[in-house]
């Protein structure tokens, strides 16, 4: 149990409103275990990552059928949804600066393994490091990618580009680009 729930519940919402042949094409592939993660989670849950990782990737082509990277599709609305409300109205008057510098804060809120760093390679270019949480799941952080450029644009990035560099188990690096 290493992740916050709003994910399930965004997903969950997601398919709801997609219409019931979109939420039963995920839902009769979930395990029984994975099944009952998606019809009982609430927000504040904390789920396994595994099921959100194959909730997210079952139902990221769902609902953006036949687009490029649904999954990063996924996350970007998952970024929105998640800083909404107080948090979108606080990140118009905050800078892109000051929201990548809290990235780190952030990733706490919604896990409760590894540990997160920001790494400053340039002007306006950063890498988001997690170390200490190896079996984070690949399409998991997939989703990450389009998380990140969701909430850069929330705050005016303009041309968010997040690379996924996978070539290190020991800490999962996330290159963060903008103008």
């Amino acid at each position: 149990m290493d992740y916050k729930g709003v994910g399930v519940v965004f997903v969950r919402t997601q398919l709801r409103e997609a219409g019931a042949s979109a939420e039963r094409a995920v839902t009769t592939q979930l395990t029984d275990e994975e099944l009952r993660t998606y019809t009982t989670t609430t927000a504040s849950s904390w789920v396994p990552i595994e099921h959100v990782a194959r909730m997210f990737d079952l139902a990221a082509p769902v609902l953006h059928p036949g687009k490029p990277l649904p999954l990063r599709l996924l996350g970007r609305e998952l970024a929105r949804d998640n800083l909404r409300g107080v948090y979108r109205v606080l990140l118009r008057v905050m800078s892109v600066e000051f929201v990548i510098s809290q990235s780190a804060r952030l990733w706490g809120t919604y896990h409760r393994r590894g540990a997160a760093r920001l790494v400053r390679v340039a002007p306006r270019e950063v890498d988001f490091v997690v170390s200490d949480y190896p079996r984070l799941p690949e399409r998991f952080r997939e989703c990450m990618c389009g998380w990140i450029v969701g909430t850069l644009e929330l705050v005016g990035a303009q041309k968010p580009l997040v690379t996924k560099i996978d070539d290190d188990p020991s800490a999962w690096h996330w290159h963060i680009r903008w103008q």
